[in-house]
């Protein structure tokens, strides 16, 4: 213990003795350590951590997914097939559904709140094995249509309405216009992973004959012990087949889909980005340790002569090549240290990016398991970037270095081998590094400037939904329109577009579709489609137009027959080279006539390759009490959203004023992860770029100055200043060239990757990218060399020739 307390203090004094070389390689490696503990943050939190419920690996979600959906993940089922999927299974000792929804609350002034609320079974909290902090669950008999006015309420909801105290039960909640009797209060610690945002819980009444066309709940599962989500999943496929056979109309083309709340979340893409993300700081990490270990073996030879006496007095090898490694351990454990408090900044910063729509549960914190991966990094550093001066030490020229320090050059061959291998691996790497960024930055910019085949400027969203008490179903489709007139009739309005989906949405619903006259054979899946139920004035506020036949039309309503208008996309597939106009097809149960073909709209915000088949139906035809209004206005959005909310209260003061926001800002929730994901990999390539770039300066000029006599010769027998300051740019030059070359061996590894995680959601374009990089380390190792060669170019031939 004495002997490594020695070692200790001696590298401190060695570290103390070489302010910049310490400062650079401690600065450098703490921001690599900083980086990846950072990132591992994030990956703890979603792949490692839990998700808070009991025996989650029991747990599953279950649905319908179509044929043609590969992923096997749990989709919505319809309430039918839901009951008959409960009394056919076997595998589950609970099974309880899930919908998510909003209600209008009457706050006691003068206009409601929307809050946004969850409909369950009364078995989902037991299903969960979620706890109550005040009351009771839900009673069975209040799943049932008129008994369901009950709520309970999350404790975040509890504390704000309530301010936390007493037992709130029996005490009411007005919502969409009714009473509903307060019954419970959730643990703090409850958040559901599918509505993190909820702040109310009501019963979710259905019943069989609610039908099967509509797929709008989720199902949830726990599996009897000692059962795999394997086996369920073929039960469930199997109960699915037998459905395609009895309800061929509203089944064919479904299969079941599950998804294992313990193993599948977050989904296989998610995991792969979050290990390329983690990947490419390891990366960085390396980069940095190359660069440490290049700056270390330049001090080297200051040092052998240091070595040489230590050993002459009876140090032998393995007390040198302790303290060699004790003080690159010192040095990498300033790093980790400055590294923990710089990642707690980014920890910091990810938990703002993220908290405003992943659950607490998945908030990265600077937990137990962070710190350890961060003082593995740490020590892994430390050993990488130490082994160099290690290994020269061993090989150094002993006597040598006793005779005449500077002598030590005569090995400068092997050393500068070593180095120049370092700064290759370097340039490799960081090529690599970039090569990737800048695959993932560009798509993920080209993800964003998609076209979606509208003007999506100006634009103001409201989320509204009509009091159910006092707007009945047959009364829903003329309150729409009303209430589309109303806010169209308003100034600096240009048009109002009324949906059921926001014309952008994060996953465009899909529908089985059969061609009337042309059944689909047996032995095929049904096609499905994309399906929006939207108003009459939707395309011509979009500025979508119509390429053959008619817009929805009021006259479309619940006394006409049934229409639809399709995309071109959907025309060209089914009838090339036909007339679409006049076709039937048969969506949701119900056979249409095609009166209009419309322009190719790209609805689908987190994917370039949505499927191109889409069917737009007449609302007033499906009439919903909640939809999506869209404001197109002829100013700036924002500045008419309080005129917008007096003219709602207006309508009718029950209907709860929404939060009001433009469609870009709508957009922008859901491309957060990429924007942070995107400033992560640019910082860090820059980092790695800079590095790279310091790892050639230093190795041109240890270069120069083991070179120092060689260049004296040369201008002492008529070598210009610029053949010099060639031959050292040449020199720099070709470490690039080698760096690049085998940079192209990692990028091909990378692309792979890469376009394995982003897969069904952009093209990558990958020689682009990497053309560009390779440019500028070009331009970076020309810089790089160019303060080098001009100091050689000064090398005095004289002072050169007489110190050798």
């Amino acid at each position: 213990m004495d002997n490594l307390w020695q070692d200790v203090r001696f590298a401190l004094r060695t570290l103390r003795k070489n302010p910049f070389v310490t400062i650079l390689a401690v600065a450098s490696l703490a921001l690599a350590i900083a980086g990846n503990a950072t990132v591992f943050s994030l990956v703890s939190s979603l792949v490692y951590r839990p998700l808070p419920y009991e025996e989650v690996e029991r747990l599953v979600a279950f649905g319908e997914r179509t044929f043609e959906d590969a992923s096997s993940r749990a989709a919505r089922i319809s309430p039918a097939n839901y009951f008959d999927v409960v009394e056919r299974q076997s595998s589950f000792e609970q099974v309880a559904a899930f919908q998510p929804d909003y209600f209008s609350l009457d706050t006691g002034n003068d206009l409601p709140e929307q809050v946004i609320a969850s409909k369950v079974t009364p078995g989902f909290f037991a299903t969960l094995g979620a706890e109550l902090a005040q009351g009771r669950s839900f009673a069975e008999a209040e799943g049932v249509e008129g008994r369901d006015r009950v709520v309970i309420l999350s404790h975040g909801f509890w504390a704000e309405r309530f301010g936390g105290q007493g037992d709130p039960s029996g005490e009411t909640l007005v919502l969409n216009g009714e009473s509903y009797e307060i019954v419970g209060v959730l643990a703090e610690d409850f958040e559901w992973l599918l509505n993190p945002l909820g702040k109310i819980w009501v019963p979710l009444a259905m019943t069989p004959d609610m039908g099967r066309q509509e797929r709008f709940i989720f199902g949830l599962g726990r599996l009897k012990e000692g059962l795999e989500t394997d086996n369920a999943r073929a039960e469930l496929e199997a109960i699915f087949a037998q459905l395609a056979t009895e309800y061929p109309d509203s089944n064919r083309g479904y299969t079941a889909g599950l998804t294992n709340l313990r193993y599948d979340v977050p989904d296989t893409q998610t995991k792969l980005f979050m290990a390329i993300l983690q990947g490419a700081l390891i990366f960085v990490l390396l980069i940095a340790c190359a660069n440490v270990a290049n700056l270390l073996l330049s001090r080297s030879q200051q040092r052998e002569r240091e070595i040489a006496i230590r050993s002459s007095v009876g140090a032998g090898r393995g007390r040198i090549v302790r303290q060699l490694l004790t003080e690159s351990m010192v040095m990498a454990g300033l790093a980790g240290l400055l590294g923990v408090v710089l990642a707690l900044g980014g920890i910091e910063l990810l938990a703002k990016g993220f908290g405003s729509f992943l659950p607490a549960f998945w908030i990265p914190t600077l937990d137990t398991r962070t710190l350890l991966f961060g003082l593995g990094v740490t020590f892994f550093g430390g050993a990488i970037f130490g082994l160099a001066p290690v290994f020269q030490s061993l090989k150094a020229d002993l006597l040598g270095a006793l005779k005449d320090g500077t002598q030590a050059a005569t090995a400068g061959g092997k050393k500068r081998l070593l180095a120049n291998g370092l700064v290759v691996s370097e340039i490799a790497l960081a090529l690599a590094f970039l090569a990737g960024t800048g695959m993932m930055v560009r798509s993920f910019n080209e993800l964003k400037a998609i076209d979606p085949g509208f003007d999506s400027e100006n634009i103001l969203l409201a989320f509204v939904r009509l009091p159910d008490a006092r707007f009945p179903t047959e009364a829903l489709p003329s309150a729409t329109q009303q209430f589309r007139e109303k806010l169209a009739a308003m100034p600096g309005v240009r048009g109002v577009a009324i949906s059921t989906t926001t014309p952008r949405t994060v996953g465009l619903a899909e529908v089985t579709l059969e061609i009337d006259g042309r059944p689909t054979p047996a032995d095929q899946a049904q096609p499905s489609v994309g399906w929006m139920v939207v108003g009459t004035e939707f395309f011509e506020v979009l500025g979508a137009p119509i390429l053959q036949g008619r817009a929805l039309e009021l006259r479309d309503d619940l006394k006409a027959s049934r229409v639809v208008v399709i995309n071109e996309a959907m025309a060209e597939r089914y009838w090339p080279g036909e007339n679409a106009l006049g076709q039937r097809i048969t969506v949701e149960g119900e056979s249409r006539e095609i009166v209009g073909i419309v322009r190719n709209l790209k609805h689908n915000i987190l994917s370039s390759r949505e499927r191109g088949d889409v069917v737009y139906v007449p609302i007033a035809q499906l009439p919903s009490p909640q939809f999506v209004v869209a404001i197109r206005t002829a100013g700036e959005p924002d500045n008419l959203a309080d005129a917008v909310r007096r003219e709602i209260e207006l309508f009718d003061r029950g209907v709860a004023i929404p939060q009001l926001r433009t469609l870009e800002a709508y957009l922008a929730q859901f491309l957060v992860g990429q924007r942070i994901f995107t400033s992560i990999l640019i910082g860090f390539g820059t980092l790695a770029l800079a590095l790279a770039a310091l790892g050639t300066y230093g190795v041109l000029a240890y270069s120069v100055t083991m070179r120092t006599h060689e260049i004296g010769v040369r201008i002492a027998i008529g070598a210009s200043r610029k053949q010099v300051i060639g031959m050292i740019i040449r020199q720099g030059l070709m470490l690039g060239a080698l760096g690049i070359a085998l940079g192209f061996v990692f990028v091909f590894w990378v692309q792979k990757v890469v376009a394995a995680s982003l897969q069904g959601i952009i093209t990558i374009d990958v020689w682009q990218p990497v053309a560009a990089v390779s440019l500028v380390i070009a331009l970076m190792t020309l810089l790089a060399s160019f303060l080098p060669a001009q100091r050689a170019a000064g090398v005095d031939p004289i002072t050169a020739l007489r110190c050798e």
